[in-house]
């Protein structure tokens, strides 16, 4: 029988598992430190090599990365409805402004609203966001009304997160605004009633898979995009 005084000790198998996330850790973070470096410098946005292996999720922060297909369809519809010059926000949604990113980095108007300040390697292009305070970021009354693009991944499937990041949303939304929302099926009649979002036919997927069941909602259709 143990006694207080035993020591603890763990497994070979779960110091090997333990190890192998320290390593993976250790390597990520020395990634992003680089990539933070080149940043820092006086670099051209568009020279910036970034993929999301560069961004260990953060749970406290409810972040769940998208998968590479899901990501592309996302940046792929943003980038079907808007030219160049246009305004396009990405609310809560890092991966898919990555993905956009690295298919058209010349974008000068794509901003990434975002908490997580490791996403202030994109300089004048990442606007800290955080949902419980709509209207309360840089350079907010400058960027009212012209978005054309909007897509957003509310963090928390709940009635408060979903409804302050609309109210975001239809700050920052031009008259012909095209919004694009990622979010959990229970939400469905609030983002049809608050912002006149329809659930669509494609369905998200994340990396690590999750429990929940998400629908894609949007105030538009296209030929790959249709509501059910």
């Amino acid at each position: 029988m143990s006694t207080e005084d035993d020591s603890f000790s763990l497994s070979a198998d779960t110091l090997a598992a333990l190890q192998s996330f320290l390593d993976e850790k250790e390597a990520m973070d020395t990634s992003f430190e680089r990539l933070k470096e080149k940043a820092e410098q006086d670099f051209d946005d568009k020279q910036l090599e970034v993929t999301m292996d560069m961004f260990q999720e953060d749970w406290q922060l409810s972040q769940f990365w998208y998968d590479d297909a899901t990501a592309n369809f996302l940046a792929d519809t943003a980038l079907r409805h808007t030219e160049e010059s246009d305004y396009v926000a990405f609310i809560s949604a890092p991966t898919a402004y990555v993905a956009l990113r690295r298919k058209d980095a010349a974008r000068p108007r794509a901003y990434v609203f975002e908490i997580d300040q490791r996403f202030s390697v994109f300089k004048d292009q990442f606007v800290l966001y955080d949902y419980n305070k709509p209207f309360d970021f840089t350079g907010a009354e400058s960027l009212k009304g012209r978005f054309k693009f909007i897509y957003t991944d509310p963090p928390f499937l709940n009635r408060d997160c979903l409804g302050k990041m609309i109210e975001t949303m239809k700050f920052l939304a031009a008259p012909d605004c095209k919004v694009m929302i990622v979010t959990g099926a229970v939400m469905q009649r609030q983002a049809s009633e608050d912002i006149g979002a329809r659930a669509t036919g494609f369905a998200p997927t994340h990396r690590g898979g999750l429990s929940n069941e998400f629908l894609c909602y949007t105030t538009f259709e296209d030929d790959h995009l249709k509501w059910i």
